[in-house]
C-alpha cells in the first residue's frame, strides 16, 4: 500500500469529510490536503498540520499518524496483524479510530467505496 486517506466526521453534521492523502515514497512520507479540508476547518476540525496548498514532506511518519499505530508483539498476535515495514498497512486497521477524536484512516479502496 502506498497511500491512505485521512477522513473526519463533522461534530455538527455527522458528515464524513476527506481531509487529505498520506503517501509513502520509499522511506519518506508526504501529506496533501484535499479541498474539503477547508470545509472541515469551518466545522471545527483541528487539522494535524497547518493548512497549506502545497504537499508536505516528512522523513519519518508524522506523530499524528504514528501514535495511531498498534504496537507490540501482543497487539500483533491479538489482532492478527501481519508484521511488515509498511506502516500504512497498520494505519488502516479498524480505520485507526480513536475514542477521543473523529478521524479515520482508510485505504484507497475503502475511500472509493465511501465517496
Amino acid at each position: 500500500m502506498s497511500e491512505v486517506y485521512l477522513l473526519w466526521e463533522s461534530y455538527k453534521t455527522n458528515e464524513l469529510l476527506p481531509i487529505g492523502i498520506l503517501r509513502q515514497i520509499d522511506e519518506r512520507f508526504s501529506f496533501q490536503y484535499l479541498h474539503t479540508a477547508k470545509q472541515a476547518i469551518k466545522q471545527g476540525c483541528f487539522l494535524p498540520f497547518p493548512y497549506v496548498e502545497d504537499v508536505l514532506y516528512f522523513d519519518t511518519l508524522p506523530d499524528f499518524f504514528e501514535q495511531r499505530i498498534l504496537k507490540g508483539e501482543f497487539n500483533n498476535r491479538k489482532f492478527d496483524l501481519i508484521k511488515d515495514n509498511n506502516k500504512l498497512n497498520y494505519l488502516i486497521y479498524r480505520d485507526s479510530v480513536k475514542n477521543n477524536d473523529n478521524f479515520r484512516i482508510v485505504s484507497e479502496e475503502k475511500y472509493r467505496k465511501l465517496f
